[in-house]
């Protein structure tokens, strides 16, 4: 290992066979206690990495991403989920009587009706059908990489 790679911590949660035999439990947890004796991590133990801040950060940060990074800077909440959409209004209380805004507020019914049938629809498609397309795109993939593979292989 070089010396470059010291410092990198390594935090993922592997999980090995045998963890519950007796004695690896205490084992393991006097290797975790024997590393944290070691290891005296910095404020920033990262501060030896480039930074990510200049061409490319701007190279990957969309207008999307720096308004919500604005947001979380200034502590600001987050704006609430607007549910408008999903009510259905009668019309105003000056034309309760207009048949026109009964006409309007039918349609707007009928349509997020048939949002919310096309909406299950999806699901119950997605339930029935979606594992096997899943299994067969993921086969596409693994078919393609195989080509790539050797493509590469005939070309060094």
């Amino acid at each position: 290992m070089t010396s470059e790679h010291l410092g990198v911590v390594d935090a993922l949660p592997y999980f090995d066979k045998g963890y519950d035999d007796p004695g690896i439990r205490e084992a393991a947890a006097l290797l975790v206690e024997e590393e944290m004796k070691r290891y005296r991590p910095t404020k920033n133990y990262l501060e030896h990495l480039p930074s990510l801040s200049g061409p490319i950060q701007m190279k990957f940060e969309t207008e999307v991403m720096k308004a919500e990074f604005d947001r979380l800077s200034n502590r600001l909440p987050m704006e609430m989920l607007s549910m408008k959409r999903y009510e259905l209004p009668p019309p105003p209380a000056g034309k309760m009587t207009d048949v026109k805004a009964w006409q309007d507020a039918m349609e707007n019914a009928e349509a997020q009706l048939e949002h919310q049938a096309t909406r299950i629809e999806n699901l119950e498609l997605m339930a029935e059908y979606g594992c096997n397309a899943w299994k067969q795109y993921n086969n596409v993939l693994e078919n393609s990489l195989q080509i790539y593979e050797k493509e590469l292989l005939e070309i060094r």
